[in-house]
C-alpha cells in the first residue's frame, strides 16, 4: 500500500464532490425577482423616516422609548421594517437555489413574497398589529413553497 499525501487525500474529496452548474436560461428572471426584494425594503425604510418625524423618536432609538405617547404607533411601523429585514435573507437565498432548477417559479414566488412584503408593511404601520395579517398570508404564499421547494432542490442534487 501506498501511503497518500495530505494534499493527495484533499484532491481527491475535492474531486468528488465538485459540481458542474449550468445557469439556467431563464435565471435572469431570478436575479430581477430579487432585485425587486428592495422595494419592500425602500417602503419601509420611508415610513420609518415618516414615522420618526410624526412621532418625535430620534436616533439612536430603534423603537419608541417607553412611556412615548406614541410608542405603538411608531414601535409597529419600525416593526414592519425589521421584520421584513429579518426575513429577506432567507427568501432571497431560497430564491436563488430553487432558480437553479425552476428560473421562473422561484422568481414568481419571491415576487408574490415582495408583493405581500408591501402590504405588510402598510398595515402593520396603520398601529393596529392585527392589519398585517393580510400582507403576511399574500407573503408566505410566496416563502413557504419556496422552504419546501428547496429541500425538494437540495434532495435532487444529492442524488
Amino acid at each position: 500500500l501506498k501511503a497518500r499525501s495530505g494534499l493527495e487525500t484533499r484532491q481527491r474529496r475535492t474531486e468528488r464532490t465538485q459540481y458542474k452548474m449550468q445557469i439556467p436560461e431563464n435565471y435572469g428572471y431570478v436575479v430581477l425577482a430579487i432585485a425587486a426584494m428592495g422595494i419592500p425594503n425602500v417602503v419601509a425604510v420611508v415610513r420609518v423616516i415618516k414615522a420618526r418625524s410624526k412621532y418625535g423618536v430620534k436616533y439612536p432609538n430603534l423603537y419608541a422609548p417607553e412611556g412615548h405617547k406614541n410608542k405603538k404607533e411608531f414601535d409597529c411601523v419600525q416593526r414592519a421594517h425589521q421584520n421584513t429585514l429579518e426575513s429577506a435573507p432567507s427568501v432571497a437565498a431560497q430564491t436563488m437555489m430553487v432558480g437553479l432548477m425552476h428560473p421562473v417559479t422561484a422568481a414568481a414566488l419571491c415576487g408574490i413574497w415582495s408583493v405581500g412584503r408591501v402590504a405588510y408593511v402598510v398595515g402593520y404601520g396603520t398601529g393596529n398589529p392585527a392589519n398585517r395579517r393580510h400582507g403576511g398570508m399574500v407573503a408566505h404564499l410566496g416563502d413557504i413553497p419556496l422552504s419546501v421547494m428547496t429541500f425538494v432542490v437540495g434532495y435532487k442534487m444529492v442524488q
